[in-house]
This record gives C-alpha cells, structure tokens and sequence, in this order.
C-alpha cells in the first residue's frame, strides 16, 4: 500500500499539478483533479508557469519571499518549510491564538518569523510593505482574497488555489510544485502514511465497530454541517478504515443556501439533524468533550444510533481545517477517543 502511494507521489510530481486523474481509490492522492498546474516538477527547474482560475502566472525562479493571503493555505506552506515571511489570518477564536493563527501551527510560524500582517480583509498595504514575489490566495472559503486578486498581482504574481474540494495532501503536492518543494512533500506524505498504519493497528477491531460514522460539526439551534466522504475529514477516516453513514436524500436534496454546488458538507437543519445522523458513533468536528456532552443531551437526538449506544466524541478544536498539522492531532485525538470507549 505504501509502495502504491509513494509511486502515485512520484508520479504527480513528474508531471506537475495539472489536471491530476481522477481515481477510485480512496487512498490514492489524487481523489480530485487538480486546479492549477506548474509546467515542471523538478525542484531546480525554473521558470515555472502555473494555470489557475485568473489564467497562466509565470514564476521566474524559486520564491524567496512568500505572502498568504489564507490562513488554511499558511499551514500547508509552513509543513512545506517554505519561505513564507507574511500571512493573513482570522479574528481571534478557540482555534486560534491571540493573533488569529490556527493553533497547530501558530508556534512554527513564531519560529520561521512569519508575521501576522493583518487580521480578517486582506489589507494591501501591509501585503506591499512586506515585499512578497510571490502571493497566494484561496479562492473561496472565509478566508479567500479572490475579489482582491487583481489589485494583488501588481505587487506581486498570484497563484489562486482551491483547498475545498481535495485532502491536505493533494493541496500540499499542488504547493509544492509551485514553490519546488517536492522532496518536503513526499517526506511529510510519507510520515503521515506511516502514522495512519500505526492508528489502524493501535485502533484494530475498534474501526468495524464503530461503523458507519456520523461526522459534524454541530451548530444547533443554528444550522449544523454534516461532513461526506470527500471532504478532507471524510477522506482522511476513510483512509483509517472507517465508512462514512450514508445521508438521507432529505438532507441532500435540501436547499443548501450558501453551501449549494458542494459535495464536501450538507448544511442541516435542527429539525432535519437527526435524521442526518444515521450512524452508530458520532464524531464532532472543531469540537472539545463539553461540546460532545451538549450533543448527547440534546433532547432532539436522544434517538439517534450514536446516542443512544454513548458513542459520541469530539475531534478537537483543531480538526475543521485540516492540514499536515492537525491532521496528525485529529488521528491521535480519534485513537484516543476509541481506545476510552
């Protein structure tokens, strides 16, 4: 199995990022095609060009000083050791610290000197000042600067990425042949591939019984958002062996609103939730035990499977964006969760 990933890294790389196969192997890295693509994978190879959503950017030689307009993208660039000199972040929440930086990677980026360059709308003056030659942008999410893209490449070039629609790995390959760090992307894959084998050892039997699994986040009285299996905590527990409960057409024929066009969440109402969580165990996303405990005493969902077997838990505060970094904590968060059940 690793053999297969590792040649399906190298492979990737060879060719660049541009329109990667699909496939139907869950653990394979190219689950979604690709966006954008750079016309050369060898780390020394420069010019590159990348297409993406704006048309062809053409990099000159190997970026020197990075500036993200994303904080979801600022911690794959960070696990890619990139040299990343400014990023954008969010209003301070439970899943950041002080300065907006998502905890599982706030500490590297005070080691690497990345500065905070402004927190919520991307501020253009400070993204000046800081000298980028090269830009990144997410292009959607509440994180995205898309609407600015225009005013950003004439500071610097702009690449337009995705990160919605694939895994931390697929986006990390995608980075990486832009920015030439194709040897840091295969050593972080491959880390974590053997972190996954040690889980579904650690985890044995524990997985089949556990399945089919629910996986939220719960917002009740607010809407709540259901995860499938192609969103990146879909993909990553597929690949630990576990199976994803199958959602009533109630919740994927509804309106989605400002979800509509997605495939990697379902919005669901409070009315609608307990028949969106057919599952025997159920798993709460950017969540910590008390908010696992206001689930169970949800007077809607005391009928639920998950509830009614007590096999409901919390991922963690980190587990909504996943990236290198807490994707590893989520895996550790569920070996732990499953060994106290």
């Amino acid at each position: 199995m690793k053999l297969r990933r590792s040649m399906a890294v190298a492979a990737i790389l060879a060719v660049g990022i541009a329109s990667a196969a699909c496939s139907s192997d869950t653990e394979s890295l190219s689950e979604s095609s690709s966006t954008v693509g750079a016309d050369s994978a060898s780390e020394g190879n420069w010019p590159r060009t990348i297409t993406d959503e704006t048309g062809s950017v053409t990099i000159d030689k190997k970026p020197e000083r990075i500036v993200s307009t994303s904080v979801t993208l600022t911690g794959s660039l960070l696990a890619l050791d990139a040299p990343i000199i400014g990023t954008g972040t969010q209003a301070p929440s439970s899943v950041t610290d002080k300065d907006g930086r998502f905890s599982q990677w706030a500490d590297v980026a005070d080691e690497k000197g990345v500065e905070t360059l402004y927190q919520g709308a991307p501020n253009v003056e400070r993204i000046t000042a800081a000298e980028p030659d090269l830009i990144f942008v997410s292009a959607g999410g509440a994180d995205t600067a898309r609407e600015q893209v225009d005013i950003l490449k004439q500071i610097a070039p702009v690449v337009l990425l995705r990160y919605d629609d694939k895994s931390w790995q697929d986006l990390s390959i995608q980075i990486a042949g832009i920015i030439g760090a194709e040897e840091q992307a295969q050593e972080i894959i491959s880390e974590f591939d053997t972190r996954i084998d040690e889980a579904k050892t650690e985890l044995g039997d524990k997985i089949s019984a556990a399945n089919p699994v629910n996986v939220l986040t719960y917002n009740s009285p607010e809407d709540s958002r259901i995860f499938t299996p192609v969103s990146a905590q879909g993909m990553l527990l597929t690949r630990l062996g576990f199976s994803l409960a199958e959602l009533p057409t109630v919740i994927t024929d509804a309106d989605a609103g400002d979800f509509a066009g997605r495939k990697d969440v379902y919005p669901a109402t409070q009315e609608n939730l307990p028949l969106a969580l057919p599952g025997n165990t159920t798993m709460i996303v950017s969540a910590t035990e008390p908010d696992a405990e206001r689930f169970v005493a949800d007077p809607l969902l005391r009928d639920t499977p998950s509830v009614q077997q007590d096999q409901v838990f919390a991922l963690g505060e980190e587990s909504f964006r996943l990236d290198y970094y807490s994707a590893k904590l989520l895996v550790d968060n569920i070996v732990e969760e499953l060994d106290n059940q």
